[in-house]
C-alpha cells in the first residue's frame, strides 16, 4: 500500500515512477543525467577500478577490520550526481535514515511514550545487495533497458555489491528495499504498532509487542535475501536505547557515554590551570553540554540546566579574556612610561 511521504525543498519532489531513471532512458540520455558523454560514460566504466581506493579500517567497539572499497575522482562524482538524482524520489514516512532533515533525534522522538520495544539489524546489509539486486532493480522496477541497466549497475557497484563507502549507497539501498520495508510496515499498522527504519536498524514499538509480529518480520526479511540479527525485546521502564538516544516513557535521555564525557570535561575545566586550558576546556564542555541539550530538548529541567551551564561558562570565558586584555594592556602602559622616566631622571 502507498506510504505516506514528507518532501523537502529540493529533495523528494516525485514518487519514483516520475523518476528520470524511469523513463526508459538510453545511455546517452544517462551519461547526460550524469554530467557526462556517453563515450566518456563507456569508457570510465571500462576502467572502473582505477577510480576505486582499497583500504582496511577498523570499526566498532571490537575495532573489528572492514574492507572498505569505494570510489574517487571521475567515479565518485558520477555517484554524487546519481544520488541528487535518486534524492528526489519521495521517501515513506517510516524512513529516517538516509533523509535530508531527519536525525537520531527525530527517530526516537517517534517512539516516545510506548510500552514494549523491539529492535532488530539486517546483518551485512550493504554486502548483501549484490549487483544483482541492484540490476534488477533498475531494470524490472525502473524499467530501463538492459544495456542501460548493466552499465548502470557496472558503474554502481564494486566487487559485486555496492560500495560501503559511497555517497550513493545509502539512498540507493532504501530505494532498491522499499518493497521489503513496506511489508514490514504494513504487519506494524495491521497491530498499530510505530515503526522507524534507520539505514539497516529497525524498530518497532507499541503497547505490546507480540512475538508473531518478529517472526513475520525475519520470514519477510528472509523472502528478500537478507537476514536478521542483534534482536532485542525492552520494555518502557528503563531508558531504551535507539540509535543511540535513550527513550524513557515521554522523556529523551542522553546517552551514557555523552553524560561521562561531560563529566570529565567538568574536572578537566575546574583542574585548568592557565587560561588557555581553561578556554579549550570550556569548548570541549559548550560541545558536549550543546549536544545534551539539543537530545533531551530545551524546555526540559535538563535541557535548561545545559543551557545555564552553558551561558555560565560563555560569561566567565568572556570576563577571562577582557580581564586579559586589561592586564596586557595596563602592561604595555607601563613598559611605554620606563622609557620616559629613565630620560626625564639623566642628568643630562
Amino acid at each position: 500500500m502507498p506510504r505516506k511521504s514528507t518532501a523537502a525543498s529540493h529533495y523528494e519532489r516525485y514518487g519514483v515512477d516520475r523518476s528520470p531513471f524511469a523513463q526508459r532512458p538510453t545511455q546517452r540520455d544517462l551519461a547526460s543525467l550524469v554530467g557526462e558523454t556517453r563515450d566518456d560514460l563507456r569508457r570510465l566504466a571500462s576502467y572502473k577500478e582505477q577510480f576505486i581506493v582499497r583500504r582496511q579500517v577498523e570499526t566498532g567497539k571490537k575495532a573489528k577490520l572492514r574492507d572498505l572499497a569505494y570510489p574517487e575522482g571521475r567515479l565518485r562524482g558520477v555517484h554524487e550526481r546519481l544520488k541528487f538524482h535518486l534524492n528526489k524520489v519521495k521517501q515513506p514516512s517510516y524512513l529516517f535514515s538516509p533523509r535530508k532533515g531527519r536525525g537520531q533525534r527525530d527517530n526516537a522522538l517517534h517512539h516516545l511514550d510506548q510500552d514494549q520495544y523491539l529492535t532488530l539489524d539486517l546483518r551485512q546489509f550493504y554486502p548483501s545487495t549484490s549487483s544483482q539486486m541492484v540490476r534488477e532493480w533498475f531494470r524490472d522496477h525502473l524499467g530501463m533497458y538492459d544495456d542501460v541497466a548493466g552499465l548502470l549497475t557496472h558503474l554502481s557497484t564494486i566487487d559485486d555489491k555496492v560500495s560501503f563507502g559511497s555517497p550513493l549507497t545509502p539512498v540507493l539501498c532504501s530505494l532498491i528495499h522499499r518493497p521489503m520495508f513496506d511489508r514490514i510496515a504494513d504487519i506494524c499498522e495491521a497491530r498499530g504498532l510505530r515503526y522507524s527504519v534507520w539505514v539497516d536498524d529497525l524498530t518497532i514499538s507499541g503497547r505490546f509487542v507480540p512475538g508473531e509480529v518478529l517472526r513475520q518480520i525475519r520470514e519477510v526479511v528472509q523472502q528478500f535475501g537478507l537476514q536478521s540479527h542483534k534482536i532485542s525485546y525492552k520494555t518502557g521502564n528503563r531508558p531504551v536505547f535507539i540509535t543511540g538516544i535513550g527513550v524513557v516513557g515521554s522523556r529523551l535521555v542522553a546517552p551514557n557515554s555523552l553524560n561521562l564525557k561531560v563529566k570529565e570535561a567538568w574536572t578537566g575545566y575546574h583542574n585548568a590551570v592557565t587560561d588557555d586550558e581553561k578556554d579549550a576546556m570550556c569548548q570541549r564542555l559548550l560541545s558536549y553540554l550543546g549536544t545534551l541539550r539539543q537530545i533531551v530538548g530545551g524546555k526540559t529541567e535538563a535541557g535548561r540546566k545545559a543551557a545555564d551551564q552553558m551561558n555560565s561558562l560563555r560569561q566567565k570565558r568572556d570576563a577571562r579574556r577582557k580581564a586579559a586584555a586589561e592586564a596586557y594592556r595596563i602592561e604595555r602602559e607601563q613598559r611605554q612610561a620606563v622609557p620616559s622616566a629613565v630620560a626625564a631622571d639623566a642628568p643630562f
